[in-house]
């Protein structure tokens, strides 16, 4: 190690405000990512030892990104050639993973700068997109060119760098980012509704949804999924200590479950799953399988929190390490876009497209923050403002039907283009609209989310054993990941055609006939409202809710047309 000392010293002095900038040597590939030291749950407490042990995630640069987004919409949109026509997860690997010399440039430049030994420290995900390295601080000070700083939030520590870091310019090329170097777990903050429409209909008691009560608000009946074929399986994702209990999941179906054939226990647990329930995974797991119900559901967690992991990031890496997976996955985890690098989420959207051209469907809650509001401007949330996946936005019931809840977050993206699958729906929203905001609020070029919606209030959820209601978009998205469950069992094990996979290309071009368009409601803004729901696809409830045998309807006339 003595070897490195002269350039520890250099980068010390360099990084002595925590941060550095590009040289001719040198580029920042994440320069507009936020400083961990601005993420107010976390607080700086000093130096970071540098003989601590510490993880940085190198995601390599990935080849024919451009030729992965056509197949994924070529395999994605109705009346294509190869609609349906999903690629195996080995097909994938061939098509994107880094070439040799962006490997041997990486592994040189760990092994030559730092002493990192590749061999005993690191490890490399199955196509080589993602190499996990176990090093000491002093050794990643080295190669990042920034010093590091411990952080602290409820009593668990992390470290991350205290500025920017930089590469090498030899290296730049074959990196998109470095994880473990800024991002920090974000605790998931959750909005009570507090709309005076909703009030009024709680007072009225016309909520409290139960498994019954949804399937019948949504057509489902008494229709099941068979029960025995892993051709079709869903999924929850979750983060951050979020664990279920068997015994309230069996606890749940025994109370809810008895005018519907279902499953009361988890097919595969993939991840922790020790401690306490939280509420936020007994709502995920209960009401996946209770609306895709007799349905193999996996329950995927990731540790993250007490290790001071980015726990999506590993999330991300473990998904693409494996070979066979859901056909669904239900996600409710989110943060603000402008508190993230645009080429980390441009690479999460790109793990994102390699699960569409798999046949995955991957649907997001959008968030609870209605339209946000940062900086006297609407805020988006990532990862539902990504155009490669579903963001499922909310609705509370009424004695009129579903209304748009204020909390829905929606709006457009300050990072991702509007789409072509939704551009003529977008068009009309902002043409017709009667309640626009001010556009300086928004960017009204950008790609606008949610993409659907779902009852989200007053959700009955068993947890420690005892009942409780639950609101937000997280209730909203295994609700409709559900129904989208059964339909793919549908079409998979009665008409032998594949699941449905991405499934935006589809909606906004037919299957919006399979959903009920919600017309009213707004969601919170900046001192005021943000946006409001209208006929056709709006933010704030997107296309509008499931309707299951019309949406079946829909996926059977699409799988047809070839």
């Amino acid at each position: 190690m003595a070897s490195l000392m002269p350039l520890i010293a250099t980068v010390l002095l360099f990084a002595l405000h925590g941060c550095s900038a590009n040289t001719p040597d040198r580029v920042r590939l994440e320069g507009d990512q936020h400083l961990a030291g601005q993420n107010t749950e976390w607080k700086a407490v000093g130096p970071a030892p540098i003989s601590a042990r510490h993880k940085l995630v190198f995601a390599l640069s990935q080849r024919n990104v451009g030729e992965l987004e056509r197949t994924l919409m070529a395999v994605s949109t109705p009346g294509n050639p190869r609609y349906g026509k999903f690629l195996s997860a080995e097909q994938v690997d061939r098509l994107v993973q880094p070439d040799a010399a962006s490997v041997q440039s990486v592994v040189e430049w760990l092994e030559r700068d730092a002493g990192v030994s590749v061999a005993r420290d690191c490890e490399f995900t199955r196509a080589r997109e993602f190499l996990d390295c176990d090093m000491s601080i002093e050794q990643a000070s080295a190669l990042l060119a920034v010093r590091f700083q411990e952080y602290e939030s409820a009593g668990v520590k992390a470290m991350r760098a205290a500025g920017h870091y930089t590469v090498p310019t030899r290296v730049a090329e074959h990196l998109d980012f470095v994880g473990g170097a800024h991002r920090l777990p974000v605790e998931q903050h959750r909005l009570r509704p507090n709309s005076t429409q909703y009030r009024l209909a709680k007072a009225h008691g016309m909520l409290s949804q139960t498994p019954s009560s949804l399937r019948e608000q949504y057509g489902v009946g008494s229709a099941v999924g068979t029960g025995t074929d892993d051709k079709n399986m869903q999924s929850v994702a979750q983060f951050l200590d979020q664990h279920y209990l068997k015994e309230d999941l069996e606890k749940f179906m025994e109370k809810y479950g008895t005018d519907f054939k279902h499953m009361s226990e988890v097919a595969k647990e993939v991840g922790p799953n020790l401690g306490r329930a939280g509420i936020e995974a007994s709502l995920d797991i209960e009401y996946i399988m209770a609306l895709g119900a007799n349905i193999p559901t996996w329950f995927w967690s990731t540790s993250g929190r007490h290790e001071g992991q980015e726990p999506f990031l590993l999330w991300i890496q473990a998904v693409a390490n494996t070979t066979t997976i859901p056909n669904v996955i239900s996600v409710s985890y989110g943060d603000d876009e402008d508190t993230l690098s645009a080429i980390y989420m441009q690479r999460v959207g790109a793990e994102f497209q390699k699960l569409g051209v798999r046949g995955v469907s991957i649907l997001f809650a959008s968030g609870d923050d209605g339209a946000g509001c940062h900086k006297a401007i609407f805020r988006p949330n990532f990862p539902a403002t990504s155009p490669y996946v579903t963001a499922v936005g909310g609705t509370y019931q009424t004695a009129d039907g579903e209304v748009g809840v204020s909390f829905s977050s929606g709006g457009f993206s300050n990072v991702f283009a509007q789409t072509s699958y939704q551009a003529t729906g977008v068009k009309h929203f902002l043409e017709t609209s009667e309640h626009l905001p001010e556009e300086r609020l928004y960017n009204k070029s950008g790609r606008g989310y949610p993409d659907v919606s779902a009852l989200s209030t007053d959700f009955i959820v068993i947890s420690n054993g005892f009942s409780t209601p639950a609101d937000g978009t997280s209730c909203a998205a295994p609700t409709f990941s559900g129904v989208v469950s059964l339909v793919n069992d549908k079409l998979i094990n009665e008409h032998g055609k594949t699941a449905l996979g991405f499934l935006n290309p589809f909606l906004y071009e037919t299957g919006y006939h399979g959903l009920t368009d919600i017309t009213s409601g707004c969601n919170e803004g900046c001192s005021g409202h943000g946006f409001c729901a209208q006929a056709g696809w709006d933010p704030v409830t997107g296309l509008g809710t499931p309707k299951f045998t019309s949406l079946l309807e829909e996926a059977l006339k699409a799988k047809s047309l070839h």
